[in-house]
């Protein structure tokens, strides 16, 4: 059957199936949490789909759907006989959105995660930038210097953090490879974490703006050995940086949200 999605059944079927997307995408995030946060650890089973359905007060079809979705994050292994079984962190897909987040969320995973997320940023985005002075195309380095020139000229922190993260953005659009792409994602998740951390300090000011007018005159200058080592340089006074915000996120007695 061929249904009109403009009709009335068309409607009422594409609401329903928008309504157990959202139960099943409520039910990812309840489990999957559950499993990051140490609730179920690695290598015990699961409750059985209808402990679980109860629990949520969902229909075992929507538990079922996200066991899906959380074996495909290499959260959980799901067999006959054998139940649903935790997997080992190890084996877990820590480059997933959902993972990163769940680990950001709590407070004794954080930093971990952030650390470990800033040393992957670390060897691949000095390496993002030696692409971009090689690939990027005459608009796209003006881009790089209209996001720099936003990031001086922000009115407020706010509007400084999201220049700064358009700024790597266009950065890793410049370098024209697919690969390096697939990670933007990953290193916006330490920017915005590492901003979050300087909210809660009150040292968003340390952007290093400069910086970042060094790497796209490296760029725009096609010297990829340089805009490498500026991109190196400014890493680790973030990463130095970070350091320092947490020593005043502990005087300061500020919680980890």
């Amino acid at each position: 059957m061929v249904v009109d999605r403009s009709s009335p059944l068309g409607s009422s079927l594409t609401g329903e199936r928008k309504k157990v997307r959202t139960l099943v995408d409520d039910a990812v995030q309840t489990v999957g949490r559950a499993i990051v946060w140490g609730q179920y650890p690695p290598d015990t089973t699961l409750p059985v789909e209808a402990e679980i359905a109860a629990e949520l007060g969902v229909g075992r079809n929507v538990v079922r759907e996200a066991i899906k979705i959380l074996s495909a994050k290499s959260l959980v292994l799901a067999g006959r006989g054998t139940g649903m079984v935790v997997l080992p962190r190890g084996e877990w897909n820590y480059l997933d959105p959902d993972v990163i987040q769940w680990n950001l969320d709590h407070p004794e995973l954080r930093d971990e995660l952030i650390d470990e997320l800033s040393a992957l940023r670390a060897i691949i985005e000095p390496q993002v930038a030696a692409l971009a002075a090689t690939a990027a195309s005459t608009v796209e380095v003006l881009r790089l210097f209209e996001a720099y020139e936003a990031m001086e000229n922000a009115p407020d922190k706010f509007a400084g953090i999201e220049a700064d993260i358009l700024f790597h953005r266009r950065l890793f659009e410049a370098c024209h490879n697919k690969m390096m792409l697939s990670l933007m994602r990953t290193v916006f998740v330490v920017l915005r974490a590492n901003f979050a951390l300087a909210i809660e300090v009150d040292a968003v000011s340390s952007r290093y703006p400069d910086d970042h007018k060094l790497v796209a005159e490296a760029i725009h200058q096609r010297d990829p050995e340089r805009a490498r080592a500026i991109m190196t340089k400014l890493l680790h006074k973030n990463i130095e940086n970070v350091a320092k915000m947490r020593r005043a996120r502990s005087l300061l007695g500020v919680q980890t949200p």
